[in-house]
């Protein structure tokens, strides 16, 4: 037998007390040695543990806009997650559930149960979205009189001298809402187009109008908007915009409503964004006024206070689409 530590032959007689080392010089020795390693390899181990908790800090440690992130894609994993453990169709008893069939066309595989779970679970949380053409009219709407003063499609024009005065249409369905995306195709027939959202009747609402400031194939389009509380206007704002109008000419216009702020998209561009919070709930409406009139085709609105329309706000992804069955 050698000595573990030496390496030289262990004599008889030390054999009888020790086969591992020469003497008790050597044990206590290795002794020693062992214990410094397993020192070295403690600290080791806790430098890569701290290591390694500064690096998670690093990666997950990021601005509340990340956390939010984070936060709405594990939302979505727990939807998935509940889908795929619904019960298939026709409930969880074993009495309900379709009998297994000799056919595989007929038989219903785990991925078309997932697929039904998943699509039962984001239609329960969908957004809820509206969609109304006025082939049959205004049905549902609400309408309210108007004085001159408070109409944004009457400018300083002696041309506008009819003496009715003009209206303002809320939609009813949508007048408990708070936050929401609308969403309409309109024509210009002589000089602008002109809603409103957060409309809760005819002397409380924002108001916005898209209008034709000159004639000509230059820039000639303007924005303006204000506010209508208690039936007395509020922070009137014209703005110019570096687009050109054409009368008869056909325009789609999306509005996002989101907390206090307001973002208005002209064809998919971006022409207006601001902010206010004076009126917090309210529905849309459409001006109008036989002297200056409009043609809407369609609207969509949709809300955006449920689970997915939050999300969807959040990550700016939500596109209404043109018709909704």
């Amino acid at each position: 037998m050698l000595c573990f530590l030496c390496g030289k032959k262990i004599g008889l007689l030390r054999t009888l007390v020790d086969q591992q080392y020469c003497c008790a010089e050597h044990r206590k020795e290795a002794r020693l040695a062992s214990a410094q390693a397993l020192r070295d390899e403690e600290e080791i181990e806790l430098w890569t543990i701290s290591k390694s908790k500064k690096k998670t800090a690093v990666r997950y440690g990021g601005s509340a806009g990340q956390t939010a992130s984070m936060a709405a894609f594990l939302t979505v994993g727990a939807l998935l997650i509940a889908a795929m453990m619904l019960p298939g169709p026709g409930g969880g008893s074993e009495s309900s559930r379709p009998r297994a069939s000799l056919d595989p066309a007929l038989e219903r595989g785990l991925f078309q149960r997932i697929g039904d779970g998943i699509g039962e679970v984001v239609r329960s949380r969908a957004p809820v979205t509206l969609h109304q053409d006025f082939t049959r009219g205004w049905q549902g709407w609400t309408t309210a009189a108007l004085h001159r003063v408070d109409d944004p499609r009457r400018v300083d024009d002696p041309r506008l001298t009819s003496a009715a005065a003009p209206v303002l249409r809320i939609w009813n369905r949508s007048a408990a809402m708070q936050n929401y995306q609308m969403e309409f195709s309109a024509a210009i027939e002589k000089r602008s187009l002109s809603w409103a959202f957060r409309a809760a009747d005819g002397k409380n609402y924002y108001a916005t109008k898209l209008m034709i400031t000159k004639p000509g194939p230059l820039p000639n389009a303007g924005l303006l908007r204000y506010v209508m509380m208690d039936g007395r206007e509020w922070d009137r704002v014209a703005l110019p915009l570096p687009l050109t109008l054409v009368r008869g000419e056909t325009y789609r216009v999306r509005v996002t409503v989101q907390d206090d702020r307001f973002v208005t998209y002209l064809n998919g561009q971006v022409i207006s964004s601001w902010s206010d919070k004076r009126l917090r709930r309210g529905g849309i409406g459409f001006f109008e006024d036989v002297d200056d009139p409009q043609k809407i085709a369609w609207v969509n609105l949709s809300e955006r206070d449920s689970l997915m329309g939050r999300m969807l706000a959040h990550f700016s992804l939500f596109i209404l689409p043109d018709r909704v069955q």
